[in-house]
C-alpha cells in the first residue's frame, strides 16, 4: 500500500507512451454515470467525446481484473446531433505485470483520425468501497467533466472535496426521488502534468482538486467512520491469528521480559530488522493484508502486512494493539475523511498505560514514542472493535530537531587556507535522512557518500577523517576541513569570505525552493564558526542580520571575540514540512539574504603596531 518508485516505473512509462496517455487527448467532454446497486456493487457508464485529430490515437482503458469488468465498448461518429455507429477493428489488451501491480489490465481502443468521435463503455465493480473518489483534474485536456451518481434509498452518499479553489468552475446539485437520490456534478477540470503512476491511481504529493467519496448503508447514516471501520475489520478478520510456530518464536524473543514497553520494543525491532519490505498491489490487495502467518513464513510484506503481523504478535503477548489507515506526506490528501482514497499507508498502534504508541515497521529508523516522520501533523484512522476513530499525530517542533555545527578553524595566510575541525550534532528527526543513508548504504559506502555530502554543504571544500557516533539518542559527526581561496590581503587589509558556512537547508541544494518541496521535518539549525587569525586586527563593528517570517527566521552575527579571533554564528529556524504557496516567498527571501551576506567579503584592518 505504501508505494515506492523503482525500476518498474520504466515499464509503466512504456505503457504510458505507447498507449496514448502521453498524447494529451483533446476532449470535448467526459461523463461518468455511476449507478449504485442494491447488492453493494456499482455500474459506471462512461462516455467520452474526442475532438477531431489528423492522426489516429490509442486510448487506454485501465481496469482492475480482480474487481472490475469492462463491457459494451462502442465507438460513434458525431454527426451534428446524431451519433453514427463506427466499427471497432481491434481492441488490444495488455496485462500490467510490475513489481507492485499485478491485477491491472489495459484495453487499447483506436480512435480514428479526422472525426469527432464518442467512445462509450461500461465498468461493473463488485466492491462498493472501491468507489472512493472523483477526480476533478486530468492529464488530458477536457472542456467539461460531468459526474452523475444514482444512490438508492438503501444507501447514503457522503463526500469531501480538497483543493476545490484550484478549479475555475464547479457545480453540484442533488435531487431526491422516490427511489433515492441523484447527484450531478459539472467541472472544468484542472489540467495537470502527465505522470504514468496516475494511470494506476497513485497520486504522489499532488495539490489537485479531488473529491473523496463514501457510499454507506442507510443503517450507518451519519456514522461514516463506523462504516469504514467495520468494513475494514470484516475484510481483515480472516488475516489474523498466529499458529504455534509463530507463537513459539515470539515467546523465545520475549522469554526474559515482562515489562510491556520492552516487549513492544523487542517485537517492533524484530519486524523492522528481519522482515523485507516488498511493494504494494493495486485493487483490494492494496488495502487487505496477507495472513499474519504467511507474512512470518515469508519474512516479507508491505506496510499493511507487517503492521498486521506486528499487531497480532503484540496481542498474543497481552498488549492491546490495533492497525490504522494513514496518509503519508506524499499522498494527495490527509486521512481525515473515511474513504479508501484517503490512505496510502498502514501502521500499527500499541497501547500501554493509556498511551497511544505509533509503530511503523516500514520505517527503519523510527523510534517508539515519537511521531512517524512521514506522518507528522497527519491524521490516521485507527481501526478497532469500538467503531474506529481519527487520531491526529503530532509534529516535532523545530527545537526538538536541532542541528548544531561547531567549527574551530585557523587561518594561514602564507598557504592561503583556513583549516581546522568540525563537529555536527543532530537531535530528534533531523538525523533521519543520514540514518537511512547509513542503514541502506552500509558503513563503508556511507563514509564515502557522507564526505561528498558535507563537501557540498560546506561549499565544495575538502573534508577528511570523518567519524560517526550513531546510537538511538546520538547522531554526531566529526571531521577535518580545509578551506581554500577564501582569504587574501593587501598592505593594510585582510579580506575574508565566509561562503563556506553550511547552507541553511541541507537536503536541498537549490538556491530557490519551489512549491511542493518536502523538507522532511521542521528544525532549528545553530552554526558557530570560530576562526583564529595569524595576525591581530583592529576592532570592527559586528555584522548583524535578522529576517523573520511566519514559521521561518534567520539571525546571523559576525563579530571579533578578540583581536586575533572572529566568530560567525547563525540561528535558522524553519517550522514547516513543505514549501507551499503561503511560505515560499518568505523562505526564499531568507535563503537569498543569507547568500548575499556570506558572499560579501568581510574587510578586516590589520592592527597597526
Amino acid at each position: 500500500m505504501k508505494s515506492f518508485i523503482n525500476a518498474s516505473i520504466l515499464l509503466v512509462s512504456i505503457f504510458y507512451c505507447q498507449w496514448g496517455a502521453a498524447q494529451d487527448f483533446q476532449l470535448k467532454s467526459k461523463l461518468e454515470n455511476i449507478q449504485i446497486q442494491a447488492d453493494s456493487s456499482f455500474v459506471n457508464e462512461i462516455s467520452i467525446q474526442f475532438k477531431s485529430n489528423k492522426e489516429p490515437r490509442f486510448y487506454p482503458i485501465i481496469y482492475d481484473t480482480e474487481l472490475e469488468q469492462i463491457s459494451n465498448i462502442q465507438l460513434f461518429e458525431q454527426k451534428g446531433r446524431r451519433l453514427k455507429s463506427l466499427p471497432i477493428k481491434n481492441i488490444e489488451e495488455e496485462a500490467v505485470k510490475l513489481d507492485y501491480i499485478n491485477s491491472k489490465k489495459i484495453k487499447i481502443v483506436t480512435i480514428p483520425a479526422d472525426k469527432e468521435v464518442q467512445l462509450t463503455y461500461t465498468v461493473i465493480c463488485e466492491e462498493l468501497m472501491y468507489f472512493s473518489n472523483l477526480d476533478f483534474f486530468s492529464y488530458n485536456q477536457i472542456d467539461t467533466l460531468n459526474y452523475i451518481i444514482d444512490v438508492p434509498n438503501e444507501f447514503k452518499f457522503v463526500h469531501n472535496t480538497i483543493y476545490q479553489d484550484s478549479i475555475s468552475f464547479f457545480a453540484m446539485d442533488s435531487i431526491s426521488t422516490n427511489a433515492g437520490s441523484k447527484w450531478k456534478m459539472k467541472v472544468a477540470p484542472k489540467k495537470v502534468a502527465p505522470d504514468p503512476l496516475q494511470m494506476f491511481g497513485i497520486y504522489k504529493n499532488m495539490n489537485v482538486p479531488f473529491m473523496r467519496t463514501l457510499v454507506m448503508p442507510s443503517s450507518y447514516s451519519d456514522r461514516p467512520i463506523n462504516y469504514m471501520n467495520d468494513w475494514y475489520l470484516n475484510k481483515i478478520s480472516s488475516k489474523k491469528g498466529l499458529n504455534p510456530s509463530v507463537k513459539k518464536k515470539i515467546d523465545a524473543l520475549t522469554a526474559t521480559v515482562t515489562e510491556p514497553s520492552e516487549i513492544v520494543e523487542i517485537l517492533y525491532n524484530y519486524v523492522k530488522n528481519n522482515f523485507k519490505y516488498v511493494a504494494i498491489e493495486i485493487g483490494m490487495g492494496a488495502f487487505i493484508p496477507s495472513h499474519a502467518n504467511d507474512v512470518y513464513l515469508n519474512k516479507e510484506g508491505d506496510c499493511k502486512d507487517l503492521s498486521n503481523f506486528l499487531s497480532e504478535a503484540l496481542k498474543y503477548k497481552g498488549i492491546e494493539s490495533d492497525i490504522a489507515l494513514a496518509a503519508t506526506f506524499q499522498h494527495i490528501s490527509d486521512c481525515d475523511f473515511p474513504s479508501l482514497s484517503s490512505a496510502n499507508h498502514v501502521i500499527c498502534i500499541a497501547y500501554i498505560n493509556n498511551e497511544t504508541i505509533l509503530l511503523d515497521p516500514t520505517d527503519p529508523v523510527h523510534l517508539m514514542r515519537t511521531p512517524v516522520q512521514s506522518l507528522q501533523d497527519r491524521t490516521i484512522l485507527i481501526v478497532n472493535k469500538t467503531g474506529g476513530s481519527f487520531y491526529k499525530i503530532d509534529a516535532f517542533s523545530a527545537q526538538q530537531n536541532e542541528i548544531s555545527y561547531n567549527l574551530n578553524l585557523n587561518l594561514d595566510a602564507n598557504e592561503n587556507v583556513i583549516k581546522g575541525t568540525f563537529k555536527i550534532d543532530y537531535a530528534g528527526l533531523s538525523s533521519n535522512y543520514l540514518r537511512r543513508m547509513q542503514k541502506y548504504d552500509g558503513e563503508e559506502k556511507f563514509a564515502l557518500n557522507a564526505e561528498t555530502y558535507y563537501k557540498e554543504i560546506f561549499g565544495n571544500q575538502t573534508i577528511s577523517d570523518l567519524s560517526l557516533i550513531n546510537t538511538a539518542d546520538i547522531f554526531q559527526l566529526k571531521g577535518n576541513i580545509v578551506i581554500n581561496g577564501k582569504t587574501f590581503n593587501d598592505a593594510s587589509h585582510r579580506y575574508l569570505f565566509i561562503d563556506f558556512l553550511p547552507r541553511l537547508i541541507e537536503t536541498e541544494s537549490r538556491e530557490a525552493l519551489i512549491e511542493g518541496t518536502y523538507l522532511n521535518n521542521p528544525y532549528q539549525k545553530k552554526v558557530v564558526v570560530r576562526i583564529k587569525l595569524d595576525e591581530p586586527i583592529e576592532a570592527f563593528n559586528p555584522i548583524e542580520h535578522s529576517k523573520i517570517g511566519e514559521g521561518v527566521s534567520l539571525h546571523l552575527n559576525v563579530r571579533a571575540i578578540s583581536n586575533t579571533e572572529i566568530e560567525c554564528h547563525y540561528n535558522f529556524i524553519i517550522d514547516h514540512l513543505f514549501i507551499d504557496r503561503e511560505n515560499s516567498n518568505t523562505t526564499n527571501e531568507i535563503l537569498e539574504s543569507f547568500k548575499n551576506i556570506i558572499n560579501a567579503p568581510i574587510v578586516l584592518e590589520t592592527q597597526k603596531s
